[in-house]
């Protein structure tokens, strides 16, 4: 799968980057909401995870502000839990959350789980 990235911390975005090659994605990282928003218009990302807080533009700004195509699934990432935060971000489309720290097996989890497309409710 092809995976964007966006988180403002260098380190974190080296990190998970590892974790998600060793996974076998291919990974573009961002640490500007904005060009990671010009970028994903493009419509070639299976996933974007999207940190909440950044200094200039907060995930919610890139979900307001990028046209995020229908086949890619965006999934929070935020080491700052708030239901309100964590409510927002699904109303502008955002298919699921992962609470910083991110291990490997959390992460493919929840790769493998919003990879298919299940329904978001039971039938």
């Amino acid at each position: 799968m092809k995976i964007l990235l966006l988180d403002d911390q260098e380190e974190l975005l080296k990190a998970i980057s590892l974790l998600l090659t060793d996974l076998g994605h291919a990974v573009d990282t961002f640490t500007d909401a904005e060009v990671a928003a010009g970028r994903i218009e493009e419509g070639e990302y299976d996933f974007a995870l999207v940190d909440y807080q950044m200094p200039v533009h907060d995930g919610i700004w890139f979900m307001k502000n990028a046209r995020v195509p229908r086949k890619t699934k965006v999934l929070l990432m935020t080491a700052h839990v708030s239901r309100a935060v964590i409510e927002e971000m699904f109303k502008l489309g955002a298919r699921g959350y992962l609470i910083k720290p991110i291990d490997q097996d959390e992460l493919n989890h929840h790769l493998n789980f919003h990879s298919s497309d299940r329904p978001l409710t039971k039938e």
